[in-house]
């Protein structure tokens, strides 16, 4: 395995999936449905990357999100570096190849994100999303992250091998 390549692949796939993020794929677009492509990124990193510098990826994939966002600074970066780290402690004690529990880490991977985005934002401002919105957030994120994480399967194959 070569870990330069890993760590290249994970952050290109970072930048590719921010910019499509913030621009096709933007609340603005498609209202709370739209993917988290960035949060689906570092769920598949805590439960499938071996690579070290994962965390690091994690932490500036929150950091674009806060810039691209205009909310706190830092609210993102905790958020899913926090996030990767229950996800990279909770991957060794369960059997992540399965597609169930793909899907409910991403589900549940959103509701919490968006509870730890919504407490920081509550304190600061009056922020107003209801529940009804981070379901169908996480919902969407469930059935885009199953089939994208076959593809950063694929991709991450190939580098390694």
């Amino acid at each position: 395995m070569n870990r330069v390549y890993d760590i290249l692949l994970f952050a290109f796939l970072s930048f590719i999936f921010i910019i499509v993020q913030s621009t096709f794929f933007s609340p603005k677009n498609l209202g709370v449905f739209y993917p988290d492509l960035n949060l689906i990124l570092v769920v598949f990193l805590g439960l499938f990357s071996e690579a070290r510098g994962s965390a690091i990826i994690a932490l500036v994939n929150g950091f674009m999100m806060d810039v691209l966002s205009g909310n706190v600074i830092g609210l993102y970066s905790l958020s899913r570096l926090s996030l990767y780290l229950l996800l990279r402690g909770l991957s060794t004690h369960i059997y992540a190849r399965s597609r169930l529990t793909q899907a409910v880490a991403l589900f549940l991977s959103t509701l919490f994100s968006w509870g730890f985005i919504w407490i920081g934002l509550k304190i600061r401002t009056d922020f107003r999303i209801s529940f009804g919105d981070i379901m169908a957030q996480g919902l969407v994120n469930t059935l885009t992250g199953i089939p994208l994480f076959w593809i950063i399967h694929k991709l991450y194959a190939k580098v390694q091998g």
